[in-house]
Protein backbone atom coordinates (compact mmCIF):
# COMPACT_ATOMS: atom_id res chain seq x y z
CA UNK A 1 0.00 0.00 0.00
CA UNK A 2 1.32 3.54 -0.53
CA UNK A 3 -0.32 4.97 2.75
CA UNK A 4 -0.40 2.94 6.09
CA UNK A 5 -1.78 3.16 9.61
CA UNK A 6 1.53 5.15 10.36
CA UNK A 7 -1.35 8.26 9.81
CA UNK A 8 -2.65 6.51 13.53
CA UNK A 9 0.26 6.82 15.54
CA UNK A 10 1.75 9.63 16.95
CA UNK A 11 4.80 10.78 15.96
CA UNK A 12 8.01 10.41 17.94
CA UNK A 13 9.71 13.69 18.27
CA UNK A 14 12.91 11.62 18.23
CA UNK A 15 15.29 12.12 15.35
CA UNK A 16 15.41 9.27 12.48
CA UNK A 17 15.78 6.08 13.40
CA UNK A 18 18.01 4.60 10.27
CA UNK A 19 20.80 6.51 8.22
CA UNK A 20 20.25 5.81 4.66
CA UNK A 21 23.29 3.03 4.60
CA UNK A 22 21.85 1.23 7.32
CA UNK A 23 21.21 -2.47 6.84
CA UNK A 24 18.37 -2.84 9.05
CA UNK A 25 16.09 -2.78 6.99
CA UNK A 26 16.71 -6.19 6.08
CA UNK A 27 17.29 -7.22 9.84
CA UNK A 28 13.43 -5.96 10.12
CA UNK A 29 12.10 -7.73 7.08
CA UNK A 30 13.85 -10.93 8.27
CA UNK A 31 11.75 -10.49 11.67
CA UNK A 32 8.98 -10.16 9.70
CA UNK A 33 9.39 -13.13 7.81
CA UNK A 34 9.64 -14.71 11.20
CA UNK A 35 6.01 -14.24 12.36
CA UNK A 36 4.27 -13.89 8.98
CA UNK A 37 5.24 -16.96 7.89
CA UNK A 38 4.44 -19.34 10.94
CA UNK A 39 1.18 -17.28 11.39
CA UNK A 40 0.33 -18.25 7.85
CA UNK A 41 1.02 -21.92 8.13
CA UNK A 42 -1.01 -22.32 11.51
CA UNK A 43 -4.10 -19.98 9.71
CA UNK A 44 -4.38 -22.11 6.82
CA UNK A 45 -3.28 -25.41 8.42
CA UNK A 46 -0.65 -26.45 5.98
CA UNK A 47 0.43 -29.41 5.45
CA UNK A 48 4.31 -30.21 4.95
CA UNK A 49 4.54 -30.53 1.76
CA UNK A 50 2.04 -27.27 1.30
CA UNK A 51 4.46 -25.20 4.01
CA UNK A 52 7.27 -25.74 1.21
CA UNK A 53 5.48 -25.05 -1.79
CA UNK A 54 4.15 -21.94 -0.37
CA UNK A 55 7.78 -20.76 0.70
CA UNK A 56 8.18 -20.06 -3.24
CA UNK A 57 5.34 -17.89 -3.50
CA UNK A 58 7.21 -15.55 -1.03
CA UNK A 59 9.79 -15.23 -3.99
CA UNK A 60 6.81 -14.95 -6.59
CA UNK A 61 5.38 -12.16 -4.63
CA UNK A 62 8.26 -9.91 -4.00
CA UNK A 63 10.11 -10.54 -7.31
CA UNK A 64 6.86 -10.92 -9.39
CA UNK A 65 4.57 -9.07 -8.35
CA UNK A 66 6.75 -5.75 -7.78
CA UNK A 67 7.85 -6.45 -10.89
CA UNK A 68 4.39 -6.76 -12.62
CA UNK A 69 3.60 -3.26 -10.71
CA UNK A 70 6.41 -1.30 -11.73
CA UNK A 71 5.78 -2.99 -15.53
CA UNK A 72 2.17 -1.48 -15.44
CA UNK A 73 3.21 1.58 -14.49
CA UNK A 74 6.36 2.13 -16.70
CA UNK A 75 4.71 1.08 -19.95
CA UNK A 76 2.94 3.17 -22.02
CA UNK A 77 -0.78 2.84 -23.53
CA UNK A 78 0.44 2.80 -27.39
CA UNK A 79 2.90 0.17 -26.58
CA UNK A 80 0.78 -1.73 -24.25
CA UNK A 81 -1.77 -1.56 -27.18
CA UNK A 82 0.67 -3.14 -29.88
CA UNK A 83 1.88 -6.18 -28.03
CA UNK A 84 -1.19 -6.80 -25.77
CA UNK A 85 -3.50 -5.62 -27.97
CA UNK A 86 -5.82 -2.37 -27.54
CA UNK A 87 -8.21 -3.09 -24.77
CA UNK A 88 -4.75 -3.88 -23.03
CA UNK A 89 -3.30 -0.14 -23.92
CA UNK A 90 -6.75 1.33 -23.22
CA UNK A 91 -6.47 0.14 -19.66
CA UNK A 92 -3.03 1.01 -19.14
CA UNK A 93 -3.95 5.00 -20.17
CA UNK A 94 -6.78 4.81 -17.54
CA UNK A 95 -4.23 3.33 -14.96
CA UNK A 96 -1.65 6.23 -15.67
CA UNK A 97 -4.88 8.50 -15.84
CA UNK A 98 -5.82 7.63 -12.48
CA UNK A 99 -2.49 8.01 -10.71
CA UNK A 100 -1.94 11.40 -11.90
CA UNK A 101 -5.41 12.57 -10.18
CA UNK A 102 -5.19 9.97 -7.28
CA UNK A 103 -3.33 12.61 -4.81
CA UNK A 104 -5.40 15.78 -6.10
CA UNK A 105 -7.15 16.76 -2.94
CA UNK A 106 -9.28 19.45 -4.80
CA UNK A 107 -11.22 16.66 -6.30
CA UNK A 108 -14.25 15.31 -4.62
CA UNK A 109 -13.00 12.09 -2.40
CA UNK A 110 -15.43 9.82 -4.60
CA UNK A 111 -13.10 10.54 -7.33
CA UNK A 112 -10.12 10.08 -5.46
CA UNK A 113 -11.18 6.72 -4.08
CA UNK A 114 -12.18 5.09 -7.86
CA UNK A 115 -8.59 6.47 -8.59
CA UNK A 116 -6.95 4.66 -6.02
CA UNK A 117 -8.96 1.78 -6.69
CA UNK A 118 -7.78 1.29 -10.28
CA UNK A 119 -4.18 3.04 -9.74
CA UNK A 120 -3.06 1.46 -6.79
CA UNK A 121 -5.62 -1.39 -5.92
CA UNK A 122 -6.86 -3.01 -9.27
CA UNK A 123 -3.00 -2.81 -10.36
CA UNK A 124 -1.32 -4.43 -6.92
CA UNK A 125 -3.93 -6.77 -6.37
CA UNK A 126 -3.80 -8.17 -10.27
CA UNK A 127 0.01 -8.78 -9.71
CA UNK A 128 0.11 -9.96 -6.40
CA UNK A 129 -2.74 -12.64 -7.33
CA UNK A 130 -1.08 -13.54 -10.77
CA UNK A 131 2.32 -14.50 -8.66
CA UNK A 132 0.45 -16.55 -6.39
CA UNK A 133 -1.67 -18.76 -8.71
CA UNK A 134 -0.07 -20.13 -11.45
CA UNK A 135 -2.47 -23.04 -11.50
CA UNK A 136 -5.36 -23.56 -10.10
CA UNK A 137 -5.74 -27.21 -9.36
CA UNK A 138 -5.26 -26.81 -5.49
CA UNK A 139 -7.67 -26.95 -2.61
CA UNK A 140 -8.99 -23.25 -1.73
CA UNK A 141 -7.13 -23.33 1.38
CA UNK A 142 -4.37 -23.86 -0.58
CA UNK A 143 -4.57 -21.38 -2.91
CA UNK A 144 -5.63 -19.04 -0.41
CA UNK A 145 -2.57 -19.63 1.61
CA UNK A 146 -0.53 -18.98 -1.71
CA UNK A 147 -1.92 -16.06 -2.08
CA UNK A 148 -1.21 -14.78 1.25
CA UNK A 149 2.42 -15.48 1.34
CA UNK A 150 2.65 -13.67 -2.22
CA UNK A 151 1.27 -10.95 -0.52
CA UNK A 152 3.62 -11.17 2.55
CA UNK A 153 6.46 -11.40 -0.19
CA UNK A 154 4.98 -8.00 -2.06
CA UNK A 155 4.37 -6.22 1.24
CA UNK A 156 8.28 -6.90 2.21
CA UNK A 157 9.54 -5.91 -0.74
CA UNK A 158 7.75 -2.92 -0.79
CA UNK A 159 8.95 -2.18 2.72
CA UNK A 160 12.65 -2.45 1.57
CA UNK A 161 11.95 -0.13 -1.52
CA UNK A 162 10.03 2.64 0.92
CA UNK A 163 12.80 2.02 4.01
CA UNK A 164 15.86 3.16 1.31
CA UNK A 165 13.74 5.94 -0.35
CA UNK A 166 11.54 7.45 1.81
CA UNK A 167 12.53 6.58 5.61
CA UNK A 168 15.80 6.43 5.65
CA UNK A 169 17.40 9.43 7.01
CA UNK A 170 13.95 10.97 7.99
CA UNK A 171 11.54 8.49 9.20
CA UNK A 172 11.45 7.15 13.00
CA UNK A 173 10.37 3.97 14.53
CA UNK A 174 6.87 4.32 13.53
CA UNK A 175 7.31 3.73 10.30
CA UNK A 176 9.10 0.53 10.24
CA UNK A 177 6.90 -0.26 12.64
CA UNK A 178 3.89 0.33 10.81
CA UNK A 179 5.02 -0.77 7.32
CA UNK A 180 6.90 -4.54 8.42
CA UNK A 181 4.13 -5.46 10.54
CA UNK A 182 0.44 -3.50 9.73
CA UNK A 183 1.22 -3.19 5.95
CA UNK A 184 3.35 -6.19 5.50
CA UNK A 185 0.03 -8.13 7.38
CA UNK A 186 -2.50 -6.68 4.96
CA UNK A 187 -0.68 -7.50 1.79
CA UNK A 188 -1.41 -10.35 2.89
CA UNK A 189 -4.90 -10.53 3.71
CA UNK A 190 -5.64 -8.82 0.73
CA UNK A 191 -3.58 -10.88 -2.20
CA UNK A 192 -5.44 -14.09 -0.34
CA UNK A 193 -8.58 -12.46 -1.11
CA UNK A 194 -7.81 -11.44 -4.39
CA UNK A 195 -6.23 -15.08 -5.47
CA UNK A 196 -9.57 -16.30 -4.24
CA UNK A 197 -11.23 -14.24 -6.39
CA UNK A 198 -8.89 -14.79 -9.70
CA UNK A 199 -11.16 -16.48 -12.06
CA UNK A 200 -9.19 -20.40 -13.58
CA UNK A 201 -8.52 -18.12 -16.68
CA UNK A 202 -7.21 -15.86 -16.02
CA UNK A 203 -4.46 -15.70 -18.48
CA UNK A 204 -6.81 -15.68 -21.19
CA UNK A 205 -6.33 -11.94 -22.76
CA UNK A 206 -9.13 -12.17 -24.68
CA UNK A 207 -11.30 -12.80 -21.04
CA UNK A 208 -9.17 -10.53 -19.47
CA UNK A 209 -12.57 -8.26 -18.73
CA UNK A 210 -13.70 -10.97 -16.35
CA UNK A 211 -10.71 -11.06 -14.34
CA UNK A 212 -10.93 -7.37 -13.70
CA UNK A 213 -13.96 -7.60 -12.44
CA UNK A 214 -13.57 -10.38 -10.24
CA UNK A 215 -11.24 -8.49 -8.96
CA UNK A 216 -12.61 -5.24 -8.52
CA UNK A 217 -14.28 -5.37 -4.97
CA UNK A 218 -10.81 -6.27 -3.25
CA UNK A 219 -9.51 -3.38 -5.73
CA UNK A 220 -12.11 -1.10 -4.62
CA UNK A 221 -10.95 -1.83 -0.63
CA UNK A 222 -7.80 -1.37 -1.43
CA UNK A 223 -8.22 1.64 -3.11
CA UNK A 224 -10.50 3.02 -0.45
CA UNK A 225 -8.33 2.29 2.33
CA UNK A 226 -5.69 4.16 0.89
CA UNK A 227 -8.17 7.07 -0.35
CA UNK A 228 -9.30 7.72 3.23
CA UNK A 229 -5.91 7.84 4.52
CA UNK A 230 -4.80 10.42 2.25
CA UNK A 231 -7.29 12.63 3.04
CA UNK A 232 -6.45 11.56 6.65
CA UNK A 233 -10.26 10.15 7.10
CA UNK A 234 -7.97 7.13 9.61
CA UNK A 235 -11.24 6.45 11.67
CA UNK A 236 -12.97 5.15 8.21
CA UNK A 237 -9.48 3.90 7.11
CA UNK A 238 -9.33 1.51 10.29
CA UNK A 239 -13.01 0.45 9.42
CA UNK A 240 -12.50 -0.49 5.75
CA UNK A 241 -9.48 -2.85 6.74
CA UNK A 242 -12.03 -4.34 9.36
CA UNK A 243 -14.17 -5.16 6.72
CA UNK A 244 -11.24 -6.50 4.48
CA UNK A 245 -9.61 -8.78 7.36
CA UNK A 246 -13.14 -10.55 7.56
CA UNK A 247 -13.77 -11.08 3.80
CA UNK A 248 -11.22 -13.50 3.75
CA UNK A 249 -12.62 -16.11 5.96
CA UNK A 250 -16.45 -15.59 4.85
CA UNK A 251 -15.21 -15.70 1.14
CA UNK A 252 -12.90 -18.63 2.13
CA UNK A 253 -16.01 -20.51 3.72
CA UNK A 254 -18.45 -20.16 0.32
CA UNK A 255 -15.94 -20.79 -1.96
CA UNK A 256 -15.38 -24.30 0.00
CA UNK A 257 -19.19 -24.79 0.12
CA UNK A 258 -19.73 -24.42 -3.33
CA UNK A 259 -16.96 -27.14 -4.57
CA UNK A 260 -17.39 -29.11 -1.06
CA UNK A 261 -14.65 -28.96 0.47
CA UNK A 262 -15.53 -27.55 4.24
Amino acid sequence: MLLCLVYAIPKSHAGPLLEPSSLWPFGFALISLGIFVPLGWWLFRLDPDARVMSLSRLGFGSIGGVVAVYFIYGIGPGLAGTLFGAPVGVGIGVIQVARLVQDLNSLPLWVTIIAYSVSVGLVEEGSKAVAARPECFHAVQVRAALGFMAGIGFGLAEALIYSYRNYAGTADWTAYVVRYLLCVGSHGVMSSVAVLLLPEDWWDFDRLWIAVLRLLPIAFLHGTYDALLQRNLTGWAIVTDVVTFAALPLILWWQQEQLGEA
